[in-house]
Order: structure tokens, then C-alpha cells, then sequence
């Protein structure tokens, strides 16, 4: 019996060495109901309590999190876009997103002001838009690309103005809202950045491919 507590000490250590989170949560389960188990044997009931309270925790965490990674079908339109432009998030992460946007169409409005704070990420659908700095064509963006990612990502205000050519369909999704999932959800945070930071490097590509020709 003396041995169980170096058990419970040594699931600890294990979970903690866990790089996934839900493997972390899992064998704290494991760790601290060892603990909890042994401290009952031994008549130490505030350990018992506090463990078993550590226990509760982690269970309702560990439910949390196989709920968010249960398996999700995507639409049929929606597992394209997922696939070429969201593949650092997992299906449920990405309807996640997803539906935290605002579908659009407008007609040769301005998405983006220079030297201004964005209101809200794009994601163009369809149509194209101009990147414009002092009146002077920058570059052209498209049917999946990104608007405003950079200014995100920085927190530095924009540097061009953005106008829509015609008709363009886009996502919008409202800076507080990206500023909650920061706050409250750093790891997928950190995977949309890296949605962003792709974006910015296939742009990066085709602007020298287009110096190059």
C-alpha cells in the first residue's frame, strides 16, 4: 500500500510530460483517484476530499473536450474551403469558426481603411479586391484569400486601403469575437494564426512569382 502514493506521484509526472491536453486531463483522472484511494486508506480525508474534488474536475473536463473532438460532417461546400484553407483546424474547430462569422455580399465597398484598426477578418468567397496605398495598386486579392490578417496578427494598424472590384462574397468575423477566442481559447488561437500565417506566405509567394515573370 505504501508504494500507491509514488504510483499516484509518478501518473502525475507522466501528465504533465503530455503534450495533448486531453491525455494530460485523462491520466490526472488516473493520478489523482490513485491519490484519493490511497489517502482513504490511510484515514486522511482532506486529501480525500481534495482529490476527489481534482477527480471531478478533470472528468468534466475530459467529457468537454471528446465533445469538442467528436466526429463533425462538414457540409459538402464547406470541405473544400476546410481542406485548402483551414487545414490546421480540426473539422469541429473550424464549424466552429465558421459559424461565428457573418455571411456577406456587397457591391464596391471598402473593406479596410490605411492607418486604422480593423473591425473584423475577411475571407473572400468570391470576387476580388484591390490593396491600395496612396491611390497606387498594391496588389489584387481573390476567391480565397484573406483581408486584414495582417493587422490581426501584428496589432498594428493597416497600412493600405482595401476596395471590392464589383460585386465580392466574403466571411466576416467581428475583432471582439477573435478577441474572446484569445482569451478564452489559446490553442486554438495559436492554430488560427497559423491558418493566417499560411495565408500570408502563399500571398508572399505569388507576389515573387509575379516580380519573377
Amino acid at each position: 500500500m505504501q508504494y500507491i502514493v509514488h504510483l499516484g506521484y509518478l501518473l502525475q509526472l507522466f501528465a504533465l510530460l503530455a503534450r495533448d491536453v486531453l491525455w494530460l486531463r485523462g491520466i490526472l483522472v488516473a493520478a489523482q483517484s490513485v491519490l484519493a484511494f490511497y489517502a482513504w486508506t490511510q484515514g486522511l480525508w482532506p486529501y480525500v476530499f481534495w482529490n476527489a474534488l481534482f477527480v471531478t474536475i478533470n472528468i468534466w473536463w475530459v467529457v468537454k473536450l471528446l465533445r469538442e473532438r467528436a466526429a463533425v460532417e462538414l457540409p459538402e461546400e464547406l470541405k473544400p474551403i476546410h481542406e485548402k484553407h483551414f487545414a490546421a483546424l480540426s473539422p469541429p474547430e473550424f464549424l466552429r469558426i465558421w459559424l461565428e462569422g457573418v455571411h456577406r455580399t456587397a457591391h464596391d465597398v471598402q473593406l479596410v481603411r490605411q492607418n486604422t484598426r480593423p473591425d473584423a477578418l475577411y475571407f473572400l468567397l468570391r470576387g476580388e479586391v484591390a490593396v491600395r496605398q496612396m491611390s497606387r495598386d498594391l496588389s489584387r486579392l481573390g476567391t480565397g484569400d484573406f483581408v486584414a490578417e495582417m493587422s490581426l496578427l501584428t496589432g498594428e494598424p493597416t497600412t493600405a486601403d482595401v476596395f471590392a472590384l464589383g460585386e465580392i462574397e466574403y466571411m466576416e468575423w467581428p475583432a471582439e469575437k477573435l478577441a474572446r477566442v484569445r482569451k478564452t481559447n489559446p490553442m486554438l488561437w495559436s492554430k488560427i494564426q497559423s491558418v493566417l500565417g499560411h495565408d500570408l506566405v502563399e500571398k508572399i509567394r505569388r507576389a515573387s512569382a509575379a516580380q519573377g515573370s
